[in-house]
C-alpha cells in the first residue's frame, strides 16, 4: 500500500510539474499575443493617420484639377475672341508705325 501511497504521490507530483509548465507556457503565449495586438494595434492607428492624410492630399489635388480645368475651359472658350482682339492690335500697331513713319492714311477711307 505504500508504494502504491508513494507511486500515486510521485503522479501527482509529475502532474503537479506539468501543470504548472503548461500554465506558465500559457501565460507565456497570452503575454506574446498581446504584446502582439499592441503592435498591430499601433500599425492601424499609423496607418489610418497615414491613409486620412493621403484623404486630405487626394481632395486637395482634386481641387486644384477643378481649378485647372476651369482655367483650361476659360481659355478654349475665348481663344477666338482673344486671337481676333489680337490680330486687330497688331494690325493697329503696323498702322501707327506706318503712320509715324509717314504713311498718309487719309486717301484710303
Amino acid at each position: 500500500m505504500e508504494v502504491d501511497e508513494q507511486h500515486s504521490q510521485a503522479l501527482y507530483g509529475d502532474f503537479v510539474k506539468s501543470t504548472t509548465a503548461s500554465i506558465e507556457a500559457d501565460r507565456a503565449a497570452i503575454a506574446e499575443k498581446t504584446a502582439q495586438v499592441a503592435s498591430a494595434e499601433g500599425a492601424k492607428s499609423e496607418t489610418e493617420a497615414s491613409q486620412l492624410a493621403n484623404a486630405e492630399e487626394l481632395a486637395k489635388l482634386g481641387d486644384l484639377l477643378k481649378a485647372q480645368h476651369v482655367d483650361c475651359d476659360f481659355l478654349l472658350k475665348y481663344f477666338d475672341v482673344r486671337q481676333k482682339a489680337r490680330a486687330e492690335e497688331m494690325d493697329a500697331i503696323t498702322d501707327a508705325k506706318a503712320v509715324l513713319s509717314g504713311a498718309d492714311f487719309t486717301a484710303e477711307r
